[in-house]
């Protein structure tokens, strides 16, 4: 089946745009709060913003962009459904043992996962890797933003 290249574009980023919207919307009501005291929505909002950011810039490049003409299985070619399906099932995990482990134990854990598994790393890099990622999150999160994160084990 082959498809106009830039429709799919111009389709795909409509409708992210809509889902980002929707977000915006769903933060919005929840309360933005202020950056030094977030609300609940403060980060969907943003993250929101962001996504219709993005989307916009690939509706413009596709409305620049002359009408290609491709091949459908060419789009998915070189997909590893393999590494799809094991980060959706390491993000499941990681929600369930959020609270148990705490985040950065459990937080530790998938980054070096995703580190090995989606592209695979030396297990000094993954380890290092992983440290800062989680280090660098908890210090925005806890630090700066001072949003509350389970303690899990290391808490007591």
């Amino acid at each position: 089946m082959e498809v106009e290249v830039r429709t799919a574009d111009i389709f795909s980023s409509l409708f992210w745009m809509a889902i980002s919207l929707g977000i915006c919307l769903g933060g919005h009501d929840l309360g933005l709060g202020s950056l030094t005291n977030p609300g609940g929505g403060f980060m969907f909002f943003w993250v929101g913003v962001i996504m219709a950011g993005l989307s916009g810039i690939v509706l413009i490049q596709a409305a620049r962009e002359k009408a290609v003409r491709g091949d459908m299985k060419a789009l998915w070619a070189g997909t590893s459904f393999k590494k799809i399906i094991a980060v959706m099932a390491a993000l499941f995990t990681y929600t369930y043992l959020l609270n148990p482990l705490g985040f950065i134990l459990a937080t530790t854990l998938l980054m070096i996962f995703l580190f090995k598994a989606v592209e695979p790393q030396r297990w000094s890099m993954a380890i290092l890797g992983a440290v800062v990622s989680t280090l660098a999150a908890y210090g925005v999160f806890r630090l700066w933003l001072q949003c509350q994160l389970p303690l899990g084990l290391l808490g007591g």
